[in-house]
């Protein structure tokens, strides 16, 4: 069974913006280290996918779950304003780990 697609809007807020739990949410969605492992064909795939259903055209046998993976995808490694795909150390998934990097090396070479 289809999931009908017709009135998907893949630029609408997954999680209610206006609460405190929905902006986590949609955080912690976009934060994921996961993400930073992806492959490039991945990307650009979720890439098509977004500029496909912004279009209103998704592909047969499309459900929600993998337009929201890659909606997910793309809001992590691609830029917001221009839509190119960021290096790996300047997408929002890499800010976590590589926060813990270098904090763990400026604690490694601390001294009194």
């Amino acid at each position: 069974m289809e999931a009908d697609l017709s009135h998907f809007n893949i630029d609408a807020p997954r999680w209610d913006q206006r609460t405190f739990l929905g902006r986590v949410k949609h955080f912690f969605n976009i934060t994921d280290p996961r993400t930073v492992l992806v492959p490039e064909w991945e990307l650009d795939w979720a890439k098509a996918m977004v500029e496909k259903s912004r279009m209103g055209i998704v592909p047969p046998a499309t459900q929600v779950e993998q337009l929201l993976y890659a909606k997910k995808l793309y809001d992590s490694a691609f830029h917001p304003d221009t839509g190119e795909k960021m290096n790996i150390i300047g997408r929002m998934s890499f800010q976590v780990p590589g926060g813990m990097i270098i904090t763990g090396f400026m604690l490694q070479f601390y001294s009194y």
